[in-house]
């Protein structure tokens, strides 16, 4: 048995075979190394390019040999343990989490989270660097939610993922950990995960929790969330464009918002947006707020089958419209438990453009402590509304309720 740091040593005794099985130091895994005379990308190895390329863990020298892990030669994912993450709960990983990102961000990787806790004490950014194919990409796959934890304990300390494709491209996957910040009164630690200019993202079986922003994306389109729940934090989840792209094609899909002390989800210029059977329960503020401007599609929001419940100090969907368009809700719930929500849908018009509304067979009950009365409606629409056309098949459980549209 010879462990890598022994046969990777100065003065080795061992003989430098094309192909050497080796015991990795950290994991104590099985490990093979290929000796090799080009990079992944196929470009030749030599003196005046290595001391960027040789990391020490995946291509290694011996003497004037070069030799690569043979996970990178079959396509495998990398075991981060491999880059000295412990996830014992007790040592700090923030600076091998960073160097397992800048390689597998570099090299468009796999790269596998251990069962454990994960502490960092710091934000760790993946920068997905564009190959020579023009393709940047990374994938981030946890244990599962509730094996892998990554406890989060500096004064900002969440996951970053951005692209350096000036025009956004990418193709990033993120699924199967929770990562958390300390169970106090206050949120704190910034976002817990940040995607940027990236345009493919899928997000799946993710909790992030007590972070001022659970979850935030910027210039991300034609992306899928499954799975995630963003909660007791301060804002759920936030989207927005900066440079590159409005947020669209964005689908959530048994997603949960809850308990959340400021918003549960806001996003700003959005078109194309779904929720299919998420939950929003018990935020403060608005449950769902977005902003549609219409700048490149004609369809702002789809809600299906979704469910809104104990929404305080706000109101379970707000939604303001800046260009002409439609949007959809069809077989929501939405249940006012306490007088401190108004209304469960309101409608801002900032626009003269025609919008369609459709309002399909949504169910609205008054319980707990609200008090239902006529000057609360259901549904709400007001502002600039000559120009509003709706359908109205909801079923309302007291005649107050129905939606009013206020010229």
């Amino acid at each position: 048995m010879i462990y890598t740091e022994d046969f990777f040593a100065q003065n080795s005794p061992y003989q430098n075979d094309d192909l050497v099985q080796l015991v990795d130091n950290l994991t104590k895994e099985n490990v093979n190394y290929k000796k090799v005379t080009t990079w992944l990308d196929g470009t030749l190895i030599h003196i005046s390019n290595e001391a960027n390329l040789i990391d020490g863990i995946i291509y290694r020298k011996k003497e004037s040999d070069y030799y690569v892990n043979t996970l990178i030669l079959s396509g495998s994912e990398l075991n981060a343990g491999i880059f000295g993450v412990y996830a014992d709960g007790v040592t700090d990983d923030s600076d091998a989490l960073q160097k397992a990102f800048d390689f597998c961000g570099k090299n468009g990787w796999k790269l596998k989270l251990p069962i454990g806790e994960i502490v960092i004490s710091k934000t760790i950014e993946c920068v997905m660097t564009t190959n020579n194919n023009n393709i940047n990409k990374f994938q981030l796959i946890g244990s599962g939610v509730n094996l892998t934890f990554i406890r989060s304990i500096g004064n900002t300390g969440g996951l970053r993922f951005i692209s350096n494709n000036a025009v956004g491209s990418g193709y990033l996957k993120i699924s199967g950990f929770t990562i958390t910040r300390p169970n106090v009164t206050l949120s704190s630690g910034s976002v817990g995960i940040y995607v940027s200019n990236v345009m493919e993202v899928t997000i799946k079986d993710i909790e992030t929790f007590k972070f001022n922003i659970g979850m935030q994306i910027i210039d991300t389109c034609s992306s899928l969330f499954e799975n995630i729940k963003t909660h007791w934090g301060d804002i759920g989840f936030y989207g927005n464009q900066n440079n590159v792209t409005p947020p669209n094609l964005l689908t959530f899909i048994n997603c949960h918002f809850n308990s959340n002390s400021i918003k549960g989800v806001e996003l700003y210029n959005i078109h194309n947006v779904k929720f299919d059977g998420c939950g929003f329960e018990g935020n403060e503020g608005n449950a769902l707020e977005a902003l549609f401007r219409a700048d490149n599609g004609k369809v702002g929001l789809n809600l299906i089958n979704n469910y809104f419940e104990s929404t305080s100090n706000g109101v379970d969907i707000y939604y303001t419209l800046e260009g002409g368009g439609a949007a959809n809700f069809i077989g929501n719930t939405f249940n006012r438990l306490n007088n401190s929500i108004y209304t469960s849908i309101f409608v801002r018009s900032n626009t003269s453009q025609k919008n369609y509304l459709n309002f399909i067979g949504n169910g609205f009950l008054n319980g707990g402590s609200f008090t239902p009365g006529g000057d609360k409606p259901a549904v709400l629409i007001t502002g600039n509304t000559a120009n509003i056309h709706y359908t109205d098949s909801n079923y309302y459980e007291a005649p107050s309720d129905v939606l009013i549209c206020l010229p």
